[in-house]
């Protein structure tokens, strides 16, 4: 009986331990989640730009990145087979055909892994696609082989995902994108935005963080830095990357907004529109309508439509400098934490 007595004794101790230490690990992970408003010095203050020639330089009139956006999910209620059958070649076809009607228009898609498969199913239609990337119309964005959790893999794993990706777009277009693009992804670790400049990578994108965060977006541009001090331009409320567009969006207050102020006078924002999880293309409507918003040179705001890595080459690093620093976890508490394989061995 005291053998039993102190069993269970051991057994009741061990439980409260396990209750109370997640809770007490979380609370001191929390404590490290800060945002800061206030100009960047020291060393904390990285950003190198080697080669990159701005798009825009940003005045006083508000500027909104929009990004024509597919996403892909490689594997999900359908096979890898399924992705190659269907969702890749019509991601590439229907985008083509936008192209070809709509001369203002630009595409940004990522997952290295679609482009190998496009290239190895359909190499007649290959060069056509290198055509498109040289004269700006394709945007290479993500530079990972696909868009994965980046909360279980290990630092090494994410760093390699960027540097096959970087030497498949390098050696087939001549061109790199330098940014993490995840829409769509559970969560996002402290340490991803180190990773990612130590893989040569300048931004961040994603719109998950409106699916039920731990804490609210802290910004919708901003700087997100990471364990060791450096940090990436981060666009942390992207809207929905299942976006149809129905309205002038240069006009229209439900896009744009939710602005990040630089100083100056000047201000950014950063939005997704198109179609998720089964490739294709954005509607043809919903191109009109970013058209026209391209063209309406008297509208309250400027709208580029561009590639997910664009806003973070044309940010001076004096507009960089002003912009508000987060450090911590972007972590969900509602969908989950991780995406794994339908399958795993």
């Amino acid at each position: 009986m005291k053998h039993f007595n102190l069993l269970h004794m051991i057994t009741v101790l061990a439980g409260i331990v396990i209750m109370a230490s997640p809770a007490r690990a979380f609370d001191e992970a929390s404590s490290l989640n800060t945002v800061v408003t206030t100009r960047a010095v020291g060393p904390s203050f990285v950003f190198d730009r080697p080669n990159f020639q701005p798009l825009w330089s940003l005045d006083n009139k508000p500027t909104l990145y929009l990004i024509s956006n597919s996403h892909i999910d490689t594997q999900w209620n359908w096979t890898v087979q399924d992705t190659i059958r269907e969702y890749v070649p019509r991601t590439f076809f229907d985008n083509f055909k936008l192209f070809q009607r709509f001369p203002n228009y630009k595409f940004n898609f990522e997952g290295v892994i679609h482009y190998m498969f496009f290239k190895e199913y359909h190499p007649e239609a290959w060069p056509t696609l290198q055509d498109y990337v040289a004269k700006g119309r394709w945007r290479l964005a993500g530079s990972w082989i696909n868009a994965i959790d980046p909360n279980v893999p290990s630092s090494e794993s994410l760093m390699r995902q960027a540097l096959y990706g970087k030497r498949f777009f390098r050696r087939e277009f001549g061109t790199v994108s330098r940014d993490v693009y995840l829409p769509d992804s559970f969560g996002f670790p402290y340490s991803l935005p180190s990773i990612a400049r130590h893989s040569g990578l300048l931004s961040f994108s994603t719109q998950k963080l409106r699916w039920g965060s731990f804490i609210p977006a802290p910004f919708a541009v901003g700087r997100w830095e990471g364990v060791d001090g450096s940090s990436v331009v981060a666009a942390l409320r992207g809207g929905n990357y299942v976006q149809e567009v129905r309205s002038d969006v240069s006009t229209d207050q439900k896009w744009n907004g939710d602005l990040t102020h630089l100083g100056n006078g000047k201000k950014v924002g950063f939005r997704y529109y198109g179609v998720g999880d089964m490739g294709g293309a954005p509607d043809a409507t919903s191109v009109q309508w970013v058209e026209r918003a391209l063209t309406n040179t008297h509208a309250d705001a400027r709208v580029l439509n561009t590639s997910a890595d664009q806003l973070a080459q044309d940010l001076s690093a004096e507009d960089y400098a002003a912009l508000p620093v987060y450090k911590g976890e972007l972590v969900m508490k509602t969908h989950g934490v991780g995406c794994t394989p339908r399958k795993l061995p």
